[in-house]
């Protein structure tokens, strides 16, 4: 009888058992997501304290009643610089003020009348109903969260034509809220204000009172401890770069604590992070160091602290095969603190990221690197300053750590191919455009560039030796031109 293998392509003639022996297909995970920027909101005048508030970029603001302000005024001006370019922006409140107050007297609560005929009560004999004392209530309210910005809130209720009270709620003399036919306290209560917390006798009846404005809200002060609280909360989620918004002169030492923090994350716990901060030389891959600023259209200064929040942007929101060497900011007219020709040349050396200006006075990013000069004693090639490497070296890091989780291969033979087959898929997936991927990686060796050490690997150890070769982007131009 004959027998062996078939496929579609290639039916067979004679009679027989034809088995076709297939692999499982293991799901690949491609490229890592990148676009998130985490900064601690200092100095922020509403909001809650300890909490991590996302922004994504298609809803800026869909936290405004957790904010107190639209992205796009003052108060805000460092989310909105780094949504310029990143997908999302996490942020975090490291310390809250007192809570705005107010209340107003409303409807007396009637109490129930006596029951007839109960000893004691007066016009129990003659059938007639005692006149019903009468207690006061009030209408307390507290701003959600504590800051100066609860100050700026009121409330106000007045009489529903349709029946009932209408209770609006403002920001600046302006609605943000409004709960319309309520009739008692209970019904505020559980309508739930965004912005404004309301208490009181839940069967109190509600009537007309004009603005009520809340007060005595203040400020929060962060202390070193809130930020240390920060950087420790920030492993447990998700984030590309960290803006840390800080005058480096004013507080090395919570400089030293950034770096020490990223350095942690990269080398002890894999997680491929970095930090933009300001007039610090860290001397390191994962940390950019901004040394000037630039100035909006409006007039509006953004200085080197400040610029951190638009470059943590612009690095998270650059994926593996882009370079923001000559990016352009937006919106931005001139340079705050522009670099003279040596300046520049020393800056470049020194690892520092600046902003200058192109051939057509465009502001752009001069040349994307980090703070990375001591090449030679770190034992690091010279490319690891260019940002662009860095995140092809980070995300395919994380694309290995998505696809090889604990527990998913076998540690023998057919497990060892499997993962040799994810491997070269993963490499493939970060070659030359011109073979099929994206274009961050080439000079690939399938056979060679990620292979399982299958002496080594044994119990529940596996060794896996891979070597890929990042593609920068060409940024200097050297011509030499021959006249005839």
């Amino acid at each position: 009888m004959a027998g062996g293998t078939w496929s579609k392509l290639s039916l067979k003639e004679r009679p027989g058992t034809y088995i076709n022996w297939q692999t499982t297909e293991q799901t690949i995970i491609g490229i890592a997501e990148r676009g998130t920027v985490i900064m601690p909101l200092l100095g922020h005048n509403y909001g809650p304290a300890k909490e991590f508030i996302t922004i994504e970029n298609g809803s800026p603001d869909a936290q405004y009643a957790k904010l107190g302000y639209s992205v796009y005024e003052a108060p805000l001006l460092l989310v909105k610089e780094a949504l310029k370019s990143a997908k999302k922006i996490i942020l975090y409140i490291p310390a809250q003020g007192e809570q705005a107050s107010g209340s107003v007297n409303i409807e007396d609560i009637i109490t129930p009348a006596p029951e007839e005929g109960r000893e004691g009560d007066v016009g129990a004999e003659s059938g007639e109903t005692p006149e019903s004392p009468t207690t006061p209530t009030t209408l307390t309210a507290k701003a959600m969260y504590g800051g100066e910005r609860g100050n700026d809130l009121s409330f106000d209720c007045v009489a529903n034509e349709d029946g009932g009270y209408d209770v609006t709620v403002y920001l600046d003399n302006s609605a943000v809220e409004e709960f319309e036919g309520l009739n008692t306290v209970g019904d505020l209560m559980a309508a739930g204000s965004s912005w404004i917390i309301f208490k009181g006798d839940e069967e109190a009846a509600l009537e007309d009172f004009s603005a009520i404005s809340l007060a005595g809200g203040t400020n929060g002060t962060t202390n070193t401890i809130d930020i240390t609280r920060f950087l420790d909360a920030s492993e447990a989620i998700h984030w590309n770069t960290m803006a840390f918004p800080l005058d480096s002169k004013e507080n090395s030492s919570l400089m030293t604590a950034v770096v020490s923090k990223i350095k942690y994350l990269r080398e002890d716990v894999g997680k491929y992070r970095k930090a933009v901060i300001a007039n610090y030389a860290a001397d390191y891959e994962g940390i950019i160091n901004v040394c000037n600023g630039y100035v909006l259209s409006d007039g509006t200064v953004v200085d080197a602290t400040m610029a951190t929040a638009w470059v943590a942007g612009a690095d998270a929101g650059a994926d593996c095969v882009t370079s923001n060497t000559y990016k352009p900011v937006e919106d931005a007219s001139d340079i705050h603190g522009l670099l003279s020709h040596t300046e520049a040349v020393a800056a470049i050396k020194a690892g520092k990221f600046f902003f200058s200006f192109n051939e057509t006075n465009e502001v752009v990013v001069e040349y994307d690197i980090n703070s990375l000069v001591s090449f030679a004693r770190q034992r690091k090639a010279k490319s690891w300053r260019k940002n662009r490497v860095l995140r092809v070296m980070d995300s395919f890091g994380e694309s290995v750590q998505l696809n090889f989780p604990p527990n998913r291969f076998d540690n023998e033979d057919d497990g060892w191919n499997a993962m040799e087959g994810i491997g070269k898929t993963i490499l493939k997936l970060y070659g030359l455009k011109s073979e099929g991927g994206v274009g961050a990686i080439r000079g690939i060796d399938y056979d060679k560039d990620f292979l399982v050490d299958r002496e080594a690997s044994h119990g529940d150890e596996v060794f896996v030796n891979v070597g890929i070769q990042p593609v920068d982007s060409a940024e200097k131009f050297y011509f030499t031109v021959t006249t005839r």
